[in-house]
Protein backbone atom coordinates (compact mmCIF):
# COMPACT_ATOMS: atom_id res chain seq x y z
CA UNK A 1 0.00 0.00 0.00
CA UNK A 2 1.34 3.65 -0.94
CA UNK A 3 0.71 6.92 0.57
CA UNK A 4 0.06 10.10 -1.42
CA UNK A 5 -0.04 13.53 -0.84
CA UNK A 6 -2.09 15.89 -3.14
CA UNK A 7 -1.60 19.45 -2.69
CA UNK A 8 -0.21 23.11 -3.81
CA UNK A 9 3.32 21.87 -3.37
CA UNK A 10 6.83 23.43 -4.36
CA UNK A 11 8.80 23.19 -1.68
CA UNK A 12 11.27 21.27 -3.16
CA UNK A 13 11.68 22.72 -6.27
CA UNK A 14 9.31 24.23 -9.00
CA UNK A 15 10.45 22.97 -12.38
CA UNK A 16 6.69 23.91 -13.93
CA UNK A 17 6.91 27.64 -12.37
CA UNK A 18 3.83 27.17 -10.47
CA UNK A 19 2.09 29.74 -8.82
CA UNK A 20 3.45 29.35 -4.84
CA UNK A 21 1.60 29.82 -2.03
CA UNK A 22 4.15 30.33 0.96
CA UNK A 23 1.52 28.87 3.91
CA UNK A 24 0.64 25.53 1.52
CA UNK A 25 4.71 25.02 1.13
CA UNK A 26 5.28 25.45 5.27
CA UNK A 27 2.72 23.15 6.46
CA UNK A 28 3.21 20.29 3.83
CA UNK A 29 6.79 20.14 4.32
CA UNK A 30 6.22 19.65 8.01
CA UNK A 31 3.72 16.87 7.83
CA UNK A 32 6.17 14.60 5.40
CA UNK A 33 9.05 15.42 7.46
CA UNK A 34 6.83 13.58 10.20
CA UNK A 35 6.41 10.88 8.16
CA UNK A 36 9.52 10.47 6.95
CA UNK A 37 10.18 10.73 10.40
CA UNK A 38 8.04 7.36 10.80
CA UNK A 39 10.34 5.03 9.00
CA UNK A 40 7.14 5.65 6.07
CA UNK A 41 7.55 6.17 2.26
CA UNK A 42 5.44 9.25 0.63
CA UNK A 43 4.65 9.97 -3.02
CA UNK A 44 3.91 13.84 -3.17
CA UNK A 45 1.56 15.13 -6.02
CA UNK A 46 2.22 18.33 -6.63
CA UNK A 47 -0.47 20.49 -7.79
CA UNK A 48 -0.34 23.66 -9.67
CA UNK A 49 -1.32 26.30 -12.70
CA UNK A 50 1.78 27.82 -15.11
CA UNK A 51 2.35 31.46 -14.45
CA UNK A 52 4.32 31.77 -17.45
CA UNK A 53 1.92 30.62 -19.77
CA UNK A 54 4.07 27.75 -20.57
CA UNK A 55 3.02 24.40 -21.74
CA UNK A 56 5.00 21.87 -19.19
CA UNK A 57 5.21 18.09 -18.91
CA UNK A 58 4.84 16.35 -16.25
CA UNK A 59 8.14 16.08 -13.94
CA UNK A 60 9.29 13.64 -11.17
CA UNK A 61 12.10 14.04 -8.46
CA UNK A 62 13.82 11.40 -6.43
CA UNK A 63 14.31 13.68 -2.73
CA UNK A 64 15.51 10.81 -0.87
CA UNK A 65 14.82 7.04 -0.12
CA UNK A 66 11.43 7.74 1.12
CA UNK A 67 10.16 10.90 -0.30
CA UNK A 68 9.25 11.70 -4.46
CA UNK A 69 7.33 14.26 -5.64
CA UNK A 70 5.57 14.12 -9.30
CA UNK A 71 4.82 17.94 -11.05
CA UNK A 72 1.26 17.66 -13.07
CA UNK A 73 1.73 19.24 -16.42
CA UNK A 74 0.30 22.19 -17.59
CA UNK A 75 -0.90 24.22 -20.79
CA UNK A 76 -0.19 27.44 -22.16
CA UNK A 77 -4.12 28.12 -22.94
CA UNK A 78 -5.47 29.66 -20.11
CA UNK A 79 -8.43 29.37 -20.29
CA UNK A 80 -8.26 25.85 -20.33
CA UNK A 81 -5.60 25.69 -17.44
CA UNK A 82 -8.03 25.11 -14.52
CA UNK A 83 -9.94 22.23 -16.53
CA UNK A 84 -6.59 20.77 -17.43
CA UNK A 85 -5.63 20.48 -13.99
CA UNK A 86 -8.93 18.43 -12.75
CA UNK A 87 -8.32 15.99 -15.74
CA UNK A 88 -4.52 15.36 -14.46
CA UNK A 89 -5.98 14.91 -10.80
CA UNK A 90 -8.77 12.34 -12.21
CA UNK A 91 -6.24 10.52 -13.81
CA UNK A 92 -3.54 10.14 -11.46
CA UNK A 93 -6.74 9.43 -8.61
CA UNK A 94 -8.21 6.84 -11.45
CA UNK A 95 -4.81 5.47 -12.49
CA UNK A 96 -1.93 5.27 -10.21
CA UNK A 97 -3.70 5.81 -6.53
CA UNK A 98 -4.85 1.81 -6.47
CA UNK A 99 -7.09 0.14 -4.13
CA UNK A 100 -6.25 0.23 -0.10
CA UNK A 101 -4.10 3.17 -0.86
CA UNK A 102 -4.15 6.41 1.18
CA UNK A 103 -4.43 9.81 0.00
CA UNK A 104 -3.66 12.70 2.22
CA UNK A 105 -5.55 15.81 0.58
CA UNK A 106 -4.75 19.11 1.36
CA UNK A 107 -8.09 20.51 1.30
CA UNK A 108 -8.72 23.15 -1.58
CA UNK A 109 -12.24 24.36 -2.10
CA UNK A 110 -12.45 23.58 -6.12
CA UNK A 111 -10.93 20.47 -5.52
CA UNK A 112 -12.88 18.51 -2.85
CA UNK A 113 -15.75 17.32 -5.42
CA UNK A 114 -12.92 15.16 -7.11
CA UNK A 115 -11.17 13.37 -4.21
CA UNK A 116 -15.00 12.53 -2.67
CA UNK A 117 -16.69 11.79 -6.14
CA UNK A 118 -13.62 9.41 -7.29
CA UNK A 119 -13.13 7.75 -3.31
CA UNK A 120 -16.76 6.45 -3.98
CA UNK A 121 -15.98 3.72 -5.97
CA UNK A 122 -12.31 3.68 -5.87
CA UNK A 123 -12.20 2.96 -2.35
CA UNK A 124 -8.76 4.15 -1.76
CA UNK A 125 -8.08 5.21 2.19
CA UNK A 126 -8.93 9.38 2.30
CA UNK A 127 -7.62 11.72 4.88
CA UNK A 128 -8.52 15.29 4.35
CA UNK A 129 -6.13 18.03 6.19
CA UNK A 130 -8.33 20.96 6.86
CA UNK A 131 -6.68 24.16 7.16
CA UNK A 132 -9.45 26.24 6.80
CA UNK A 133 -12.63 26.84 6.30
CA UNK A 134 -12.26 28.76 2.91
CA UNK A 135 -15.76 30.14 3.17
CA UNK A 136 -14.94 31.70 6.26
CA UNK A 137 -11.99 33.28 5.12
CA UNK A 138 -13.83 34.93 2.59
CA UNK A 139 -16.07 36.27 5.19
CA UNK A 140 -19.10 34.29 3.57
CA UNK A 141 -22.80 33.83 5.34
CA UNK A 142 -23.58 30.63 7.95
CA UNK A 143 -25.46 28.63 5.18
CA UNK A 144 -22.21 28.87 3.08
CA UNK A 145 -19.96 28.03 5.82
CA UNK A 146 -21.76 25.06 6.68
CA UNK A 147 -22.43 23.66 3.37
CA UNK A 148 -18.82 23.78 2.78
CA UNK A 149 -18.44 22.08 6.58
CA UNK A 150 -20.91 19.49 5.20
CA UNK A 151 -19.20 18.54 2.03
CA UNK A 152 -15.64 17.67 4.30
CA UNK A 153 -17.33 14.98 5.79
CA UNK A 154 -17.09 11.04 4.97
CA UNK A 155 -13.42 11.26 4.93
CA UNK A 156 -11.81 8.04 6.50
CA UNK A 157 -9.86 10.40 8.90
CA UNK A 158 -8.97 14.33 9.23
CA UNK A 159 -5.30 16.08 9.90
CA UNK A 160 -7.28 19.35 11.32
CA UNK A 161 -5.37 22.90 12.28
CA UNK A 162 -7.15 23.72 15.39
CA UNK A 163 -8.87 22.15 18.10
CA UNK A 164 -12.77 23.30 17.41
CA UNK A 165 -12.99 21.28 13.68
CA UNK A 166 -13.64 18.10 14.73
CA UNK A 167 -16.64 19.13 16.57
CA UNK A 168 -17.71 21.14 13.63
CA UNK A 169 -16.76 18.56 11.39
CA UNK A 170 -15.90 14.61 12.50
CA UNK A 171 -14.85 13.74 15.60
CA UNK A 172 -15.73 10.29 15.33
CA UNK A 173 -13.16 9.54 12.63
CA UNK A 174 -10.03 9.29 13.38
CA UNK A 175 -7.97 12.49 13.35
CA UNK A 176 -4.66 14.25 14.62
CA UNK A 177 -4.58 18.27 15.33
CA UNK A 178 -1.42 19.93 13.86
CA UNK A 179 -1.91 24.05 14.54
CA UNK A 180 1.30 24.18 12.36
CA UNK A 181 5.11 23.54 11.81
CA UNK A 182 6.07 22.69 15.16
CA UNK A 183 10.03 21.66 13.96
CA UNK A 184 12.17 24.16 16.30
CA UNK A 185 14.50 25.75 14.27
CA UNK A 186 18.63 25.41 14.96
CA UNK A 187 19.92 28.81 14.73
CA UNK A 188 17.57 30.69 17.75
CA UNK A 189 19.18 34.17 19.56
CA UNK A 190 19.67 34.07 22.93
CA UNK A 191 19.89 37.81 23.13
CA UNK A 192 16.50 39.62 22.83
CA UNK A 193 14.82 42.66 24.01
CA UNK A 194 17.36 45.89 24.22
CA UNK A 195 16.16 48.02 26.46
CA UNK A 196 16.87 50.85 23.93
CA UNK A 197 15.03 49.45 21.05
CA UNK A 198 11.90 46.99 21.25
CA UNK A 199 12.02 45.37 17.93
CA UNK A 200 8.37 43.76 17.15
CA UNK A 201 7.41 41.55 13.68
CA UNK A 202 4.84 41.22 11.89
CA UNK A 203 4.75 38.73 9.07
CA UNK A 204 2.02 37.41 6.91
CA UNK A 205 -0.34 38.61 4.15
CA UNK A 206 -0.77 42.24 3.19
CA UNK A 207 -4.26 43.26 2.54
CA UNK A 208 -5.62 46.33 0.76
CA UNK A 209 -8.80 46.76 3.20
CA UNK A 210 -7.83 49.31 5.87
CA UNK A 211 -9.91 46.63 8.28
CA UNK A 212 -7.14 44.71 7.87
CA UNK A 213 -4.88 42.59 10.27
CA UNK A 214 -1.81 44.17 8.87
CA UNK A 215 -3.27 47.88 9.45
CA UNK A 216 -4.56 46.81 13.24
CA UNK A 217 -1.02 46.36 13.79
CA UNK A 218 0.41 49.76 12.40
CA UNK A 219 -2.62 51.65 13.88
CA UNK A 220 -1.50 50.40 17.32
CA UNK A 221 2.03 51.94 16.80
CA UNK A 222 0.36 55.13 16.68
CA UNK A 223 0.07 54.33 20.82
CA UNK A 224 3.58 53.61 21.45
CA UNK A 225 6.51 55.38 21.88
CA UNK A 226 9.57 55.51 19.61
CA UNK A 227 11.17 52.62 21.68
CA UNK A 228 9.26 50.11 19.91
CA UNK A 229 9.77 49.66 16.04
CA UNK A 230 7.85 47.57 13.48
CA UNK A 231 9.03 45.21 10.87
CA UNK A 232 6.59 43.94 8.34
CA UNK A 233 7.03 40.99 6.52
CA UNK A 234 4.81 39.88 4.29
CA UNK A 235 3.26 39.39 0.65
CA UNK A 236 0.33 40.65 -1.35
CA UNK A 237 -0.75 42.64 -4.55
CA UNK A 238 1.55 45.80 -6.01
CA UNK A 239 -1.58 48.05 -5.15
CA UNK A 240 -1.78 46.91 -1.74
CA UNK A 241 1.88 47.47 -0.94
CA UNK A 242 1.74 50.90 -2.20
CA UNK A 243 -1.23 51.44 -0.36
CA UNK A 244 0.49 50.23 3.09
CA UNK A 245 3.65 52.37 2.08
CA UNK A 246 1.47 55.62 1.72
CA UNK A 247 -0.15 54.74 4.89
CA UNK A 248 2.88 54.93 6.77
CA UNK A 249 4.26 58.12 5.47
CA UNK A 250 0.83 59.72 5.56
CA UNK A 251 0.61 58.89 9.69
CA UNK A 252 4.36 59.70 10.32
CA UNK A 253 5.31 56.37 11.25
CA UNK A 254 7.98 56.18 8.77
CA UNK A 255 10.45 56.10 11.58
CA UNK A 256 8.88 52.97 13.50
CA UNK A 257 6.94 51.15 10.80
CA UNK A 258 9.00 50.06 7.67
CA UNK A 259 7.94 47.39 4.90
CA UNK A 260 10.74 45.28 4.79
CA UNK A 261 9.59 43.06 1.84
CA UNK A 262 9.31 39.02 1.40
CA UNK A 263 11.46 36.85 3.15
CA UNK A 264 11.38 33.03 3.13
CA UNK A 265 13.90 30.11 4.59
CA UNK A 266 16.90 31.03 6.22
CA UNK A 267 16.27 34.81 6.09
CA UNK A 268 12.98 34.67 7.12
CA UNK A 269 13.81 32.71 10.62
CA UNK A 270 17.40 34.87 10.68
CA UNK A 271 15.21 38.21 10.42
CA UNK A 272 13.31 36.86 13.22
CA UNK A 273 16.14 35.84 15.30
CA UNK A 274 17.00 39.43 15.34
CA UNK A 275 13.48 40.66 16.88
CA UNK A 276 12.25 40.89 20.58
CA UNK A 277 8.89 39.90 19.98
CA UNK A 278 5.82 38.95 17.62
CA UNK A 279 2.46 40.04 17.00
CA UNK A 280 -0.63 38.12 15.63
CA UNK A 281 -3.02 40.85 14.77
CA UNK A 282 -6.54 39.30 13.58
CA UNK A 283 -9.76 41.29 13.32
CA UNK A 284 -12.04 38.05 12.32
CA UNK A 285 -14.84 37.46 14.54
CA UNK A 286 -14.40 34.16 16.34
CA UNK A 287 -17.44 32.80 14.52
CA UNK A 288 -14.98 32.98 11.21
CA UNK A 289 -11.62 32.20 12.72
CA UNK A 290 -12.55 29.05 14.33
CA UNK A 291 -11.56 27.33 10.88
CA UNK A 292 -8.42 28.61 10.83
CA UNK A 293 -5.38 28.40 12.96
CA UNK A 294 -3.18 31.55 12.11
CA UNK A 295 0.78 29.60 10.88
CA UNK A 296 2.60 32.47 11.94
CA UNK A 297 2.04 31.80 15.30
CA UNK A 298 4.05 29.02 15.02
CA UNK A 299 6.56 30.00 13.27
CA UNK A 300 7.13 32.71 15.77
CA UNK A 301 7.13 30.39 18.91
CA UNK A 302 9.72 27.73 17.05
CA UNK A 303 12.54 30.48 17.17
CA UNK A 304 11.39 31.42 20.72
CA UNK A 305 9.72 34.93 20.33
CA UNK A 306 7.01 35.92 22.42
CA UNK A 307 3.96 36.21 20.79
CA UNK A 308 0.88 39.46 21.46
CA UNK A 309 -2.48 38.28 19.74
CA UNK A 310 -5.94 39.47 19.58
CA UNK A 311 -8.00 37.34 21.56
CA UNK A 312 -8.97 34.40 19.13
CA UNK A 313 -10.95 31.30 20.35
CA UNK A 314 -8.94 29.11 18.03
CA UNK A 315 -5.70 30.17 20.25
CA UNK A 316 -6.90 30.43 23.62
CA UNK A 317 -8.56 26.52 23.46
CA UNK A 318 -5.06 25.66 21.84
CA UNK A 319 -2.53 23.65 23.78
CA UNK A 320 0.09 27.23 23.00
CA UNK A 321 -2.35 29.37 24.93
CA UNK A 322 -0.15 29.75 27.66
CA UNK A 323 2.35 30.92 25.38
CA UNK A 324 0.55 33.61 24.29
CA UNK A 325 0.11 37.28 25.85
CA UNK A 326 -3.93 38.40 24.50
CA UNK A 327 -5.03 41.55 24.08
CA UNK A 328 -8.42 42.53 25.71
CA UNK A 329 -10.10 43.68 22.62
CA UNK A 330 -9.29 43.71 18.77
CA UNK A 331 -9.29 47.66 18.53
CA UNK A 332 -5.51 49.54 18.00
CA UNK A 333 -6.00 50.88 21.28
CA UNK A 334 -6.25 47.43 23.17
CA UNK A 335 -3.67 45.64 21.41
CA UNK A 336 -0.97 48.93 21.70
CA UNK A 337 -1.70 47.98 25.48
CA UNK A 338 -1.26 43.98 25.53
CA UNK A 339 1.95 44.67 23.71
CA UNK A 340 3.18 47.65 26.61
CA UNK A 341 2.30 44.45 28.78
CA UNK A 342 3.85 41.56 27.04
CA UNK A 343 4.93 38.81 28.98
CA UNK A 344 8.65 38.39 28.38
CA UNK A 345 9.17 35.46 30.73
CA UNK A 346 7.86 32.48 28.53
CA UNK A 347 9.87 30.06 26.60
CA UNK A 348 8.13 28.36 23.88
CA UNK A 349 11.12 26.50 23.09
CA UNK A 350 10.23 23.24 25.06
CA UNK A 351 6.57 23.30 24.79
CA UNK A 352 6.68 23.76 20.87
CA UNK A 353 9.26 20.90 21.19
CA UNK A 354 7.02 18.46 22.92
CA UNK A 355 4.11 19.46 20.34
CA UNK A 356 6.08 17.68 17.40
CA UNK A 357 7.51 14.63 19.48
CA UNK A 358 3.67 13.79 19.88
CA UNK A 359 2.22 15.03 16.53
CA UNK A 360 4.94 12.58 15.09
CA UNK A 361 3.79 9.26 17.09
CA UNK A 362 0.07 10.42 16.66
CA UNK A 363 0.24 10.57 12.76
CA UNK A 364 2.02 7.19 12.90
CA UNK A 365 -0.78 6.02 14.70
CA UNK A 366 -3.65 8.01 12.11
CA UNK A 367 -1.85 6.12 9.23
CA UNK A 368 -1.84 2.88 10.82
CA UNK A 369 -5.30 3.25 11.67
CA UNK A 370 -6.34 4.56 8.25
CA UNK A 371 -4.76 1.28 6.40
CA UNK A 372 -5.59 -1.16 9.20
Amino acid sequence: MSIFYFGYYTANGNPNNFFEFPGCNNKMNYIVRCIKKNNISISVMCLGESKDGVSHSNKKLKIDSLEDNFFIGTTKYRFFSKLYLYFQIINLLLFKVKKNDTVIFYHSYYLLFLFKSIKAFKRFNLIIEVEESYKAAWGKSDSEINNEIKNLKGADAYIYVNDLLPNFIENTKPYVVCYGDYQVKDTISTTRISSEKKRIVYAGLIAEEYDSDIYLAIKAMKYLDNSYHLSILGYGSDSALKKLKQYIVENDLSSKVIYEGFLKGGDYINFLNNCDFAINPRVLSDNLSDYTFPSKVLAYLSVGLPVVSTPIRCIEESKVSDLISFSEGTDPLSFSNAIKKINLNTNPVFKIESLDKAFIIDLKRLLENVTG
